[in-house]
């Protein structure tokens, strides 16, 4: 009997954050309260099909337990409610899980694999998830689990030849506002924009309102504030003749419009070796941090859509998760061995922190999902294809404690008892 067949004969997960009316790509985070309570995270591991259960403070693994679906990968928090969505991208479904006791609460089906349910829409009580095999989102309402409203394309597409990114055909969800959202189709090279209203019935309806084309698939959404109608995405680049590309849109009342781009250049590195993958805001609300797979990070002035810095980082050069506390960033690369600690006051290189081994299960190295402790002392992670969940200290700059898993935890979500964990984004 192999790992994933035995692993279905057990069921159940944990996981939470709060997100805005404007969802976005959240996998940092951080604690906003000063008092310390419990924060428990919750990782998909899709090498054993289950979440991984971590006591953040203790640094010991509460359990594991095992997903109905298969290939967990994200574990996001249902609205604000103390349920969660696993979200298994090899199935037709999402598995329902309580938040407190880890009890299953059933499935909600859907006609696509699903990607991502991180974006969630507060006046509306709406979660947004997207397709992994299909160009497609789906509208559920969290009090009930139900699928209220389905958009895009029924047939499953591959990736185009040589873009970035994988075979996922949809990008991150995203909320512009309290009723428009965006699909990222990857292999269209597609935005499309939609509102949803309520029919005379009490129906839900999304309405299509324009489409633009990418670059290259795109990966997410970014916003500075809500100060303004502008929103900047990350088309990923292509391996054969486009580079990753910051792209700079407004939007209106019935359409999204591109303002401005730029590419990333300036290092010297071939397309063959580019790939972008995830962005973030700076706490300056000013300055995006954009990694780059060739090992170099990007500093984008996004008001004159202008590099500024780039920044040598590592292999597979991914999220950032700013400390503005203590005015560093720890930057994660996806395919190395070490975090990079960043200046983010003159945006530059502090050191490289050791934190993986060499590959095992070829898988990425360390995980998209990150936090920062309330006490602004300790980072956490995991060492993903290591099965291995990490503290580091922030004042040393080093790895404090271990704790070994095993498996492949991927992404997830950090719950705290006294309060909710807020996005960095």
């Amino acid at each position: 009997m192999n790992i994933k067949t035995l692993s279905s004969i057990i069921v159940s997960i944990s996981a939470a954050v709060l997100f805005s009316a404007c969802g976005s790509d959240s996998d940092n985070y951080y604690f906003e309260q000063e008092e310390e309570g419990d924060i428990t995270a919750f990782y998909g591991d899709k090498l054993n099909d289950r979440v991984v259960i971590m006591d953040v403070n203790t640094m010991t693994q509460k359990t594991s337990v095992y997903t109905h679906g298969v290939d967990p990968y994200p574990v996001d928090r249902a609205g604000k409610l103390d349920k969660l969505y696993a979200i298994t991208r090899s199935s037709n479904s999402i598995d329902v899980i309580d938040s407190n006791t880890y009890e299953p609460k059933g499935l909600i089906n859907l006609s696509h694999f699903p990607r991502s349910s991180e974006a969630y829409n507060t006046t509306l009580g709406l979660q947004y998830v997207t397709g992994a095999d299909k160009p497609m989102g789906s509208l559920i309402n969290v009090n009930t689990d139900t699928v209220v409203s389905t958009v895009g394309l029924n047939a499953i597409f591959t990736g185009v030849t040589g873009d970035y990114g994988g075979g996922n055909a949809t990008g991150h969800p995203f909320w512009f506002n309290d009723s428009q959202f965006a699909l990222i189709d990857r292999p269209n090279r597609m935005i499309h924009v939609y509102t949803v209203t309520k029919d005379s019935g009490g129906a839900y309806v999304s309405t299509l309102l324009n489409s633009i084309a990418t670059p290259t698939a795109v990966h997410h959404f970014v916003k500075r504030d809500n100060s303004d109608n502008l929103f900047y995405a990350i088309a990923e680049g292509n391996t054969l003749t486009t580079a990753p590309t910051i792209v700079k849109y407004e939007l209106t009342a019935t359409a999204l419009n591109q303002i401005s781009s730029v590419a990333l250049s300036g290092a010297g590195a071939t397309l063959a070796d580019m790939g972008s993958h995830h962005a973030d805001i700076h706490p300056d609300g000013v300055h995006i941090y954009v990694g780059s797979n060739e090992g170099n990070l990007y500093v984008v002035d996004s008001s004159t859509m202008s590099i500024t810095n780039i920044i040598p980082t590592g292999a597979g050069t991914g999220h950032t998760t700013f400390v503005p506390d203590r005015g560093i960033a720890v930057v994660t690369n996806h395919k190395d061995t070490f975090v990079t600690i960043i200046d983010i006051t003159n945006h530059t290189f502090i050191k490289n922190v050791t934190v993986s081994g060499a590959s095992i299960h070829g898988e990425i190295l360390q995980s998209h999902s990150t936090f920062v402790h309330p006490n602004m002392d300790d980072f956490y992670a995991f060492a993903t294809d290591n099965g291995i969940f990490y503290e580091l200290d922030l004042d040393k700059l080093e790895v404090s404690r271990t704790v070994e898993t095993g498996g492949t935890p991927l992404q997830g979500s950090f719950i705290c008892e006294d309060g909710d964990c807020a996005s960095l984004m």
